[in-house]
């Protein structure tokens, strides 16, 4: 089984899914991404408000909890807001992972330009590199090109409202049957059905 290794640029996606209304659910991206691989670990970079340093404490229990080892940073202070760039954490830890884990697979949850060098590096020696991202929102089209795969969080929300969808549609079913498939079990074949296409 391929040994996976996930970054999640925190900032970048929550803005992402902010844009598009919609709650991020960090259990349920974790196992969407590492369905199928094996899981050594996961990085979550998470940016800290100088001005409140509490604000994201329930966030960052909560990638804790849901497996990520979290790496804050408390930004500084521009004008009536705050600046926090942990690019150059998120590229260390990736450059050390790839000395250190070796693994077959590195997923970056983010669509940041600037991560363009890096990936290219870590695909030099030999590791997949696939970006996760929104190509509408937060991906830019020349990581969308240089990484070796790309993950369509787009596509992620469609099926997941699809589990959902079928979900409901099995509720309203009546239940003549003890051999009928629980919900739980129609969930997860939907999901492995879309192991192969995600990226």
């Amino acid at each position: 089984m391929e040994r996976l290794i996930i970054f999640n640029d925190y900032a970048n996606i929550e803005a992402a899914f902010g844009q598009l209304g919609i709650t991020l659910d960090e259990q349920a991206l974790l196992d969407y991404l590492s369905e199928g691989r094996f899981l050594v670990e996961a990085h979550a970079f998470v940016p800290i408000d100088p001005r409140n340093p509490q604000a994201r404490a329930a966030v960052i229990e909560r990638l804790w909890q849901v497996g990520y080892l979290v790496h804050d940073k408390i930004g500084n202070l521009v004008g009536d807001g705050y600046r926090c760039n942990l690019d150059v954490e998120i590229t260390l830890e990736l450059m050390r992972t790839a000395e250190i884990a070796n693994p077959d697979i590195i997923v970056l949850i983010s669509g940041d330009k600037d991560f363009i060098p890096v990936i290219l590096e870590l695909r030099r020696r030999g590791i997949r590199v696939e970006v996760a991202a929104f190509p509408e929102h937060n991906a830019a089209r020349e990581v969308m090109l240089k990484a070796s795969g790309f993950i369509d969080l787009q596509r992620y929300l469609q099926e997941r409202d699809e589990v959902f969808e079928s979900g409901a549609d099995s509720q309203n079913e009546p239940a003549d049957s003890d051999l009928k498939a629980s919900p739980f079990e129609k969930d997860s074949a939907a999901e492995a059905k879309s192991i192969g296409c995600k990226v």
